[in-house]
């Protein structure tokens, strides 16, 4: 297979390969054809889109394709590896062997940002991919606020790895023209950290949202706070140990239009977890920064 890039570090193109080789071992995923069966050869992503390119004392932001390079060691044992898992199924595979787009946020030391980090790129890309790392002890905001104009099917993945007593908001009101988008936010906790989840989800055509964060030790938290308006499909999953962890989930939706898979622990261990639905319609009374998003016209 070819490079996507043309410059990619030796050891993701040889992931990529790893993920085609072994990709049919895999579990399938329902419904995979529709993103698998699209090639991103044409590779539409490029560096001309508005992301963010930043190297200051708490903050390194570029787009992936220079990071991949630029972060080679960071990025070889943190992408795909701990939040999006690239052996999970073969959608995933297929995934990290097609990424062909992204932005790369890196906060580094211990701190409070004075102000949310916002990322707004506009792209055109099936297979577009975000990686966010977060230092220990680092207060931060961070906002997503994507526009993807394909027309074809797509994955769209964030994953954010959050260090161990860090404290983030990560907000998320993508857009795309795309008939069937797969949205995937992962994340990866650290002990004693709080990951909170504000989540703005339209769909103009089928939409799967699947959302998921590895609690891993005592005192990590993850509360996702999620509007959906559309005909779109939930899939809530999470993971992790140690006392006084937990996870919520709070969704503000219309519900004849929300397919809903059970908000649970993926691998069946003992962890707190809570979940609530409410009307949309309830969200236009609250004060708050999803609020603002959703209602914005």
């Amino acid at each position: 297979m070819e490079k996507i890039w043309q410059i990619e570090p030796a050891w993701l193109t040889k992931k990529r390969q790893l993920a085609v080789l072994l990709q049919s071992r895999f579990l399938s995923f329902p419904h995979q054809d529709i993103w698998t069966k699209q090639s991103s050869r044409q590779a539409q992503g490029s560096l001309d889109n508005n992301y963010l390119s930043v190297n200051e004392k708490y903050l390194t932001a570029l787009p992936l394709e220079e990071a991949v390079n630029e972060y080679s060691a960071l990025l070889q044992e943190n992408l795909m590896e701990k939040a999006v898992f690239w052996q999970d199924n073969q959608l995933n595979a297929n995934h990290l062997a097609n990424i062909d787009s992204g932005q790369f946020i890196y906060l580094h030391s211990q701190g409070e940002t004075e102000k949310p980090v916002v990322f707004s790129p506009h792209l055109k890309s099936t297979n577009s991919h975000n990686v966010i790392i977060i230092s220990a002890g680092v207060n931060a905001v961070i906002e997503e606020r994507m526009v993807n104009s394909t027309l074809l099917p797509s994955y769209e993945a964030t994953e954010i790895l959050v260090g161990a007593n860090a404290h983030v908001t990560y907000r998320q009101a993508n857009r795309s023209t795309s008939k069937n988008v797969y949205r995937t936010i992962h994340a990866y906790q650290a002990h004693g950290s709080t990951l909170n989840f504000e989540v703005a989800s339209r769909a103009h055509g089928a939409a799967t949202v699947d959302l998921y964060s590895f609690l891993d030790g005592q005192k990590s938290q993850w509360n996702t706070t999620i509007a959906l308006t559309g005909v779109q499909r939930l899939i809530a999953l999470v993971d992790g140990f140690g006392q006084g962890t937990s996870a919520t989930l709070t969704q503000y939706r219309d519900a004849k239009a929300i397919a809903e898979a059970p908000f649970k622990v993926k691998a069946g261990e003992a962890l707190a977890i809570s979940e609530d639905i409410y009307q949309l319609k309830e969200l236009a009374n609250k004060d708050s920064w999803l609020s603002r998003v959703i209602t914005a016209k």
